[in-house]
Parts: C-alpha cells; sequence; structure tokens
C-alpha cells in the first residue's frame, strides 16, 4: 500500500527485454534508505518488487511481466527517463495522500497543458479511456504516475487536474507535456461501489 506521497524521482538506466517482459534498472538517492531485497516500490505508481539491490542501494533492477507492460506505460521508458519512486507505507505513518494499491487500471494521454494564476500552478488535461472515466469524480482522489492528486474536473474522457510548482518540481510531471502517455490509478472505493450496486 502506498500514498501518493512521491519520495523522489529515479533514473532509468537498463532496460532488457525478457521472452515475457522487462527487466529495467533504476538509479536513485533515497533518504533514510532502508530498501532491501523483494521490497515493494512504487514505480510511476506500479507496485513493482525489488529484485536485485547494490551495496550501497543507490541501483536497483525490477521485473515487469508483460501484463504490467500492457496496462503502464513501462513499454515505452527509456534509458535517462525519470520515474517516480515511493516505498511502501508502514503501519503509524502520517497518509497524507490517499489509500494507493499500486494496481495500474491503465495509461492516459496528456493533452494540453498551460500556466495560470501568474505561473502560481499549472493545469494538465488528460484523455482517460471510457472504462476508466466511470470511476473518477469531481473532487475525488486520482493517481497519475504514482502521483496522488485531487481531479479539478471530469467531462466525458477529459479529466483536468492542477498542480503546484512543488509537486511539478519534486516529479517527472516536469515531464508531462502534450502526448505523454501516463500511468492511471482510479480510487478502488469507486469499484467497491459499483460491485455492490450490481449484485
Amino acid at each position: 500500500m502506498f500514498t501518493g506521497l512521491i519520495e523522489t524521482t529515479g533514473i532509468i538506466t537498463e532496460k532488457k527485454p525478457t521472452n515475457d517482459g522487462i527487466v529495467f534498472q533504476v538509479k536513485a538517492s533515497l533518504e533514510n534508505n532502508d530498501l532491501k531485497l523483494g521490497d515493494s516500490i512504487s514505480i510511476n505508481g506500479a507496485c513493482q518488487t525489488v529484485t536485485e539491490l547494490n551495496q550501497d542501494k543507490t541501483l536497483f533492477k525490477y521485473y515487469s511481466s508483460y501484463k504490467t507492460l500492457e496496462l503502464t506505460n513501462f513499454k515505452d521508458l527509456e534509458i535517462g527517463d525519470p520515474v517516480n519512486l515511493e516505498r511502501s507505507v508502514t503501519y503509524g505513518a502520517r497518509m497524507g495522500g490517499h489509500l494507493v494499491q499500486g494496481h495500474v487500471d491503465g495509461v492516459g494521454e496528456v493533452t494540453k497543458r498551460y500556466a495560470k494564476d501568474n505561473g502560481a500552478v499549472e493545469v494538465f488535461e488528460i484523455r482517460v479511456p471510457k472504462e476508466l472515466a466511470k470511476y473518477i469524480v469531481e473532487r475525488g482522489s486520482i493517481t497519475i504516475d504514482g502521483i496522488s492528486l485531487t481531479v479539478v474536473s471530469i467531462e466525458e474522457e477529459k479529466l483536468e487536474l492542477v498542480l503546484i510548482p512543488e509537486t511539478i518540481q519534486k516529479t517527472n510531471a516536469s515531464e508531462w507535456n502534450s502526448g505523454k502517455i501516463v500511468n492511471i490509478e482510479t480510487d478502488i472505493i469507486s469499484r467497491y461501489v459499483e460491485k455492490l450496486l450490481l449484485k
């Protein structure tokens, strides 16, 4: 389980395809680094497992299966690309974002980005798949590339978000220009409600 509060960004340093997936290597500097083999870590919002780790814990590898590649933007990642990182939350920690599973539902595409209020914030418009749009509500929570955000508006398949400079500086949102593919995890509560109503 995660909170959607990004700890830091890492850089993809290796990308090695296998028979049914891809092994990635990430270079990152985590504060109070307690990373170990087998740990769950959110990479752009997708829960992955640390499979290799160097001695000073600045390099780690993770394996993405074919299913993960189908649902995420991982297949588009290239060496040098920044990725958002968050270690799994510990019991008793403050929940500053919202409950994030790390189970990416699909991807969306950034269609517009512009500054507002004299550059105080930036507005992002993202086109989301129709099958995911029904789970998104105005002023609800959503996870984009692992970042916990509040939905400003949702109209059919167009999602609008407002990001403050702090979020843009600390995450890979600085790379979210028109055409960028981003990972989406909708709020799990909406899925439970749907299932109960359909019974």
